[in-house]
């Protein structure tokens, strides 16, 4: 399920680079369910607009910091991501300067390199699956780094659009169900599908919030997007705050710095040998 996907990601960067710090991570925004007040609008038309404020590029690098928790354990590091859209991320982490972490990923292969205890790891994406017991895949990597959906837009007819009476479309899937009625006031659904919902700008269409909330097993995922930047006329999220609830309740503050877009960029991995390869 998507909500296994994105929890397993994040909890995934928790286990490579584990350093403590002192400070808490405030998530702001509202955690509620939406107000009952809402009026219908043609879904066709809202996906439509949120399709046109896509961004293209060829490809796009730049600093990040990252602050997450983890129960009690706060973790804080920084770095710099290279991706190429739809082919590759290349990242470098590090805690005070010093890189911990290098990652290379591509369709079909993600290959590691943990410069603190000198290993590696290089395969396709099954082994990082059976220690997350879950699918990971480019696709989702890319898509949680750039602040979109994963699979919202595969079945047009289990959609439902709303306008909030504000400033907020909604674009949400249960399958067949009454999303207004059953989610909006909080009401229980018994359902094996994961609930998707997305809130954009009545303005330019930039995502605001996505949630997607598993009602088998209780879990919830909510990522929200703000200080945005203009880049082709396409606002890009400079910041993200993630909250999810999945048995551990994780909180993420995501920013990033120096956002560039060129023809070409680098993407250096070469493997020391004496780096030791890890077995799967």
């Amino acid at each position: 399920m998507l909500m296994n996907k994105l929890a397993a990601l994040l909890i995934c960067l928790v286990l490579i680079v584990s350093c403590k710090t002192n400070h808490n991570i405030q998530v702001s925004g509202d955690h509620t369910a939406l107000s009952t007040t809402l009026k219908k609008e043609n879904t066709s038309q809202l996906l439509s607009k949120l399709k046109s404020r896509k961004l293209n590029f060829h490809w796009l690098s730049a600093h990040f910091t990252m602050d997450m928790q983890v129960d009690s354990t706060e973790t804080s590091f920084g770095g710099v991501v290279r991706m190429k859209k739809d082919s590759i991320v290349w990242m470098s982490i590090s805690k005070i300067g010093i890189e911990g972490v290098r990652a290379l990923l591509n369709l079909d292969t993600a290959m590691f390199m943990d410069r603190i205890n000198d290993r590696y790891f290089k395969g396709n994406y099954d082994y990082i699956d059976s220690l997350l017991e879950t699918d990971i895949d480019f696709e989702l990597i890319q898509a949680v780094m750039m602040g979109t959906s994963i699979d919202f837009y595969n079945d047009t007819a289990k959609l439902r659009g709303f306008y909030d009476g504000k400033s907020q479309y909604v674009l949400s899937t249960i399958r067949k169900r009454n999303i207004k009625r059953a989610v909006f006031r909080n009401r229980h659904i018994r359902s094996k599908e994961d609930a998707q919902i997305i809130w954009f700008d009545t303005k330019d269409y930039h995502i605001n919030r996505i949630r997607v909330e598993d009602f088998a097993n209780h879990r919830t995922f909510d990522a929200y997007y703000d200080d945005f930047q203009a880049v082709d006329s396409v606002m890009f999220p400079m910041h993200i705050q993630y909250v999810i609830a999945a048995g551990k309740t994780i909180k993420i503050d995501l920013k990033y710095k120096k956002l560039n877009f060129q023809l070409k960029e680098e993407t250096p991995f070469a493997i020391p040998a004496k780096y030791a390869r890890i077995q799967y």
